[in-house]
């Protein structure tokens, strides 16, 4: 049964999707200014990223079954609350002991929102209105990617970098008061939590999922790597330069879930791929606008029906852990991916690693064999029978 208010409660949860991305891509352009103003040491200027992702990443299971127990909104509402007051004390912070323990406070509020997303939405549309939906999520993520660093550095330079954590007051304050017009969700019954695992599906989906943004996160590092250090370009050029790829996964984001995951069901992740492919052996032969936008749109027609096709095999009451845990696998897919593709990179140079994320991708191809075997057929996530 879909809800009555369900689109502008959708606007509540892409906000809060894109505060995150946000918040996670940003700090790398603040941080010399804050190294600045509060004397920070190398090993200090580090967590102010990865104090913020890896509570973020520990933590995002145990916020979705926060979700599946407590009630999904409710949960969703305690970690905005809780990630809008941090931001306000980041700002404010006097020294860095107190930047970065609300640094990690606000990762682990950010564990508690994500997970909800998927259950959320679940619960509140039906039909092929899921993977529309669905669907909204990349171009939202793309534009959040690139905004952040070029919005991070606009802000850093007008403003301070202080500004860059007051962006999030009124934000955070739009989410919270659209949170009545989404619909409370709950697990009905107690999460299975070896259910999911013991199948084929779900498993394959991991593991997709691991390869897969291992090298959508990585590559755009190696890109940006190779814009700044070899082609001379600003943070901001360089994210100018990628904006047909962040184009092209707004393009294929839409036109997947409004068109063809409706018609074609999951077998669209493996059209995303060969496009993919296509793109990154473009990428390989010349750095140009046309691959990017290819790239782009395989990145879409992969990502959308990929997470509702993974979805698609979990019970309501598994919902929570379960996109907790897809989360938790994406967040160490991009750790892997930027480790081994910019040592690829400084090692071997620009080719080998849009090479070598040929491969995996290659992988990720082998493994929708598995991935779509059980839920075949299916165009989207089935609606859930949540308890509201």
């Amino acid at each position: 049964m879909t809800h009555t208010y369900r689109w502008p409660a959708l606007c509540a949860l892409l906000l809060a999707e894109a505060m995150n991305l946000f918040d996670s891509t940003v700090m790398p352009i603040a941080a010399p200014a804050v190294r600045t103003s509060l004397s920070l040491s190398d090993t200090a200027l580090q967590w102010l990223t990865n104090g913020y992702t890896l509570p973020f990443g520990l933590l995002l299971i145990a916020g979705g079954r926060l979700g599946d127990v407590l009630g999904r909104r409710r949960v969703f509402v305690i970690g905005m609350t809780v990630f809008v007051l941090c931001s306000v004390l980041c700002a404010w912070a006097p020294n860095v002991a107190v930047l970065l323990t609300a640094r990690a406070v606000q990762g682990a509020s950010a564990a508690m929102i994500i997970p909800q997303t998927f259950g959320l939405i679940r619960a509140m549309f039906a039909g092929d209105e899921v993977a529309k939906a669905l669907g909204t999520i990349g171009p939202v993520m793309a534009l959040s990617a690139l905004c952040g660093p070029v919005v991070g550095g606009l802000l850093t330079e007008a403003f301070g970098w202080q500004s860059v954590f007051l962006l999030n007051i009124p934000l955070g304050l739009v989410v919270l008061a659209l949170v009545p017009l989404i619909r409370e969700d709950r697990a009905a019954g107690r999460p299975r939590l070896g259910g999911l695992l013991r199948g084929k599906v779900f498993p394959a989906s991991l593991a997709g999922s691991l390869l897969f943004f291992a090298v959508m996160n990585g590559l755009v590092f190696v890109l940006v790597l190779f814009l700044q250090l070899r082609e001379g370009r600003t943070p901001a050029g360089a994210a100018l330069t990628l904006l047909p790829w962040s184009f092209g996964l707004a393009i294929g984001s839409w036109i997947t879930g409004s068109v063809l995951v409706p018609r074609f069901g999951p077998r669209v992740m493996r059209a995303g791929l060969v496009l993919v492919l296509t793109g990154l052996a473009g990428i390989a032969v010349s750095f140009s606008a046309v691959p990017l936008l290819v790239t782009g749109i395989g990145l879409g027609m992969f990502t959308v029906p990929f997470f509702g096709n993974a979805l698609a095999v979990a019970a309501p009451e598994e919902t929570g852990w379960a996109s907790g845990l897809l989360n938790a696998v994406q967040q160490l897919g991009a750790t892997v991916g930027v480790a081994l593709l910019s040592g690829v990179f400084f090692r071997f140079g620009t080719t080998a690693a849009v090479l070598t994320s040929m491969v995996l991708i290659v992988a990720v191809l082998a493994l929708t064999v598995v991935m779509i075997r059980g839920t075949a057929g299916s165009a989207a996530v089935r609606p859930g029978r949540s308890a509201a």
